[in-house]
């Protein structure tokens, strides 16, 4: 019976058994790039086919590597040279690779620009037909694999927001030929319960991974929900067609969680603060409201009759006093002046002359008569006297 090896021997026999290997040496290869990534100035990407693919390596400062990584990029159609080699410690094994040859896109990426650009002539991107995510979410679905790391960071995001949050899971595929159709599925039948947002993702991966986020199908389920739609795939390096139809992208899980819901305890702050707010607003309308009404009751008492009245009164005595002032001036200033004529008869001796035996004569309206033309037979004459006035009547004139 043959003795066990180590791990550690078994590596190092692979790698010299690769180091011996003239054909592994120096080999030529031709496939499509896919998760092309740089890390600490080396770049490292899979070279693939349709049935398989290798890992490869660009090692900066390997020695005698010249290579052009000009239009290098997912997607990209190349033919790379190099040696196949054994990393030990990992017991895996790539190319590492010294030069390259562009040789155009792959044909994965052809029909998916294609697609693209079948979407975008549609208007299935356009920010108008893209719904806004609600603030206050609380009932949420999640379409993603049930046991993988991204409902559980999804999970966890909303319940430390809002502990009162609904979480829905629609288990579904998120890679492999069928995933497409699980996503699917998982879409209509969250739309149909009313809920607030939908997540559709998983937590990144490989070009190859995505596959089903870019597909056609999966994009007619996203565009025509009724319900908003976050798209969290985790993967920056390329915008997938479920990104760019999605009412929103993140790049995360843990990001869609923070997207899809609100934190409870700032609800709570926030509400408190409407509510002072609220009460300062009614405190001040009602101030004002009891203002008018004072100014109200005051214009009501001004117009009211009995009002009117007191105010007529007032006005009335104001015109009564204001007429006694006048009359009492005037019978002060009549006195006045009768007292002046008195004055100026008694300076014209008149009372002395008619008590000598004159007489002032009138007529019955007191017209004075100074010559008998002034009468006629038959008139009403006066005669005034020292002592009185004799009334008589005219009965013969003569010259």
């Amino acid at each position: 019976m043959r003795e066990a090896v180590s791990v550690s021997q078994l590596n190092k026999y692979i790698k010299e058994m690769f180091a011996y290997d003239n054909i592994l040496k120096n080999v030529i290869v031709k496939g499509e790039v896919s998760n092309f990534k740089e890390s600490r100035e080396n770049y490292y990407f899979s070279l693939k086919d349709d049935q398989s693919n290798i890992q490869c390596i660009i090692f900066t400062n390997y020695s005698g590597a010249c290579v052009d990584l000009t239009n290098v990029s997912d997607g990209a159609q190349i033919t790379v040279y190099g040696k196949v080699a054994v990393y030990e410690r990992g017991g895996s094994y790539a190319i590492y690779v010294n030069k390259i040859e562009n040789s155009g896109l792959g044909e994965y990426f052809i029909k998916l620009e294609k697609l693209k650009k079948k979407l975008l002539e549609l208007g299935m991107f356009d920010e108008s037909y893209k719904k806004e995510i609600p603030k206050y979410s609380m009932n949420i679905g999640v379409v993603t694999a049930e046991n993988g790391a991204a409902i559980r960071d999804i999970y966890k995001t909303i319940k430390d927001k809002n502990p009162y949050a609904n979480v829905i899971l629609y288990p579904s595929l998120v890679q492999g030929d069928n995933a497409y159709k699980t996503i699917v599925d998982g879409i209509m039948e969250l739309d149909k319960l009313g809920l607030d947002v939908i997540i559709v993702g998983r937590g990144g991966g490989s070009i190859e991974d995505l596959y089903c986020f870019n597909d056609e199908r999966v994009a007619y389920a996203i565009f025509n929900a009724s319900t908003p739609i976050i798209s969290a795939v985790g993967h920056e390096i390329n915008d997938s067609i479920s990104d760019l139809v999605a009412d929103r992208r993140v790049a995360t899980p843990t990001a869609a969680g923070e997207l899809a819901t609100f934190s409870y305890s700032e609800f709570e702050s926030d509400l408190e603060n409407y509510r002072l707010n609220l009460d300062e607003i009614i405190a001040g309308k009602l101030e004002r409201l009891n203002e008018g009404l004072e100014n109200r009751k005051r214009q009501i008492m001004a117009l009211a009759p009995k009002a009117k009245v007191e105010r007529y009164k007032d006005n009335l005595k104001h015109v009564s006093d204001r007429l006694k002032t006048v009359m009492d001036s005037k019978i002060i200033d009549l006195r006045h002046n009768l007292e002046k004529y008195i004055e100026m008869l008694k300076s014209r001796d008149v009372l002395n002359k008619l008590g000598k035996g004159l007489a002032y004569i009138t007529d019955a309206k007191g017209r004075k008569i100074k010559s008998i033309k002034d009468t006629k037979v038959g008139n009403v004459i006066l005669s005034r006297l020292k002592d009185g006035i004799i009334e008589s009547k005219v009965t013969k004139i003569k010259k």
